[in-house]
């Protein structure tokens, strides 16, 4: 039953992948791909304050939930002012 449930979560959900139709066809599409994903990645985490720090607070689970949900936010507004498309 698992795998069911599995299977069809992954059937619904899809693959997906961000791309990025305004680039030209000169540029190497992985490499600036890898450049705006770090720097949107720093952005979210600096925004957010979720980057990791060594006193390690004690959050509870929704706390982290929330945390993260707002890093993924700005980290896809952030993606998505770079001309990056999820699909």
């Amino acid at each position: 039953m698992r795998y069911v449930i599995l299977t069809a979560l992954l059937l619904l959900t899809g693959c997906t992948s961000w791309q990025n139709p305004t680039l030209d066809m000169s540029v190497d599409r992985s490499e600036r791909f890898a450049t705006d994903r770090a720097i949107c990645r720093k952005r979210a985490q600096e925004q957010t304050h979720a980057a990791p720090d060594n006193d390690l607070p004690k959050r509870t689970y929704t706390q982290d939930q929330d945390l993260y949900t707002k890093e993924t936010k700005v980290f896809q507004r952030c993606m998505s002012a770079k001309g990056w498309i999820k699909k």
